[in-house]
């Protein structure tokens, strides 16, 4: 009797030891971890307004403005029509005439004219981005010279840039002929890269320039002819004086690009179809 009691006490501590459950353990799923969730990140909304922008951008501050300040400037000046270049990061006259245009016509929050002086501080830089400042006005008409032919139009040389740009002298004053109507004019060449820049030596001379485009700087070209030596020279002039002033009190503000075959644009180093056009017809060719 106490053999099969004894034997009894054995197999209950047998079944009752961790190594009875082994194998019903490892049929059991294997729970996952859990990962620990990582805080979600917050963010500081960007200022708007004036509170972006504790700069100031303007031709006699250039080292207190960014690229990206002077970018986003250029870009809201010309989605609202006063600046009609490529958006470059780089304030120079085109972008302080565009900035004073702006500043004409607009005022400061009290009614008080903005001081146009082609500066953006941070109030203007406020007023600048607002969604009820005005844009430029439509022009009632476009302005643009005439294109009748004048009998006497006399044809210029095809010659490329490559060897004009030898032949032109920085400071020597050059003759320009209106191809339509033979106007005559002087022209002073100041530099020249991918093409030539020219400005009028006085306002005599830059109003015969600004009437050949119809009493107005626009953005329209002609065909011209420019006497070097003995040589007249096919060209096409553009209408709309802009970038860096050599002459003071001359009328215009700025230089006038001068295209002569194989002229190439500031912008990219690329060549300009319209210019090509008109150097062609003031050689009395076909583009």
């Amino acid at each position: 009797m106490k053999r099969v009691f004894f034997c009894l006490i054995l197999i209950l501590l047998l079944l009752a030891s961790p190594a009875a459950y082994a194998s019903t353990d490892s049929d059991l799923p294997v729970p996952t971890p859990v990962p620990a969730l990582t805080p979600a990140p917050t963010f500081t909304p960007a200022p708007s307004g004036q509170n972006a922008f504790n700069g100031l951008i303007g031709l006699n501050a250039m080292q207190n403005a960014t690229n990206e300040d002077v970018l986003r400037v250029q870009i809201r000046l010309r989605e609202l029509g006063y600046f009609n270049f490529k958006p470059t990061g780089i304030y120079q006259s085109m972008t302080a005439n565009a900035a004073k245009s702006f500043q004409l016509k607009n005022t400061m929050d009290d009614g008080t004219p903005m001081i146009a002086d082609g500066t953006i501080g941070t109030q203007t830089m406020e007023i600048l981005f607002r969604h009820s400042i005005s844009r430029v006005d439509i022009a009632a008409s476009i302005p643009f010279g005439s294109t009748t032919v004048s009998a006497n139009a006399v044809k210029g040389e095809l010659v490329p840039w490559s060897e004009v740009h030898k032949l032109l002298t920085v400071g020597q004053t050059y003759t320009i002929t209106d191809y339509n109507s033979v106007t005559t004019f002087s022209m002073i060449y100041v530099s020249g890269k991918n093409h030539a820049e020219m400005e009028c030596p006085d306002a005599i001379n830059s109003g015969i320039y600004k009437g050949l485009f119809g009493d107005e700087y626009n953005f329209s070209k002609r065909s011209v002819l420019i006497t070097v030596g003995s040589r007249r020279i096919a060209a096409s002039l553009q209408g709309w004086p802009h970038g860096e002033d050599s002459i003071a009190e001359n009328g215009m503000d700025g230089h006038a690009c001068l295209f002569f075959e194989g002229s190439l644009s500031d912008v990219g180093a690329l060549p300009d179809a319209e210019h090509m056009e008109l150097v062609q017809k003031a050689a009395g060719k076909s583009y």
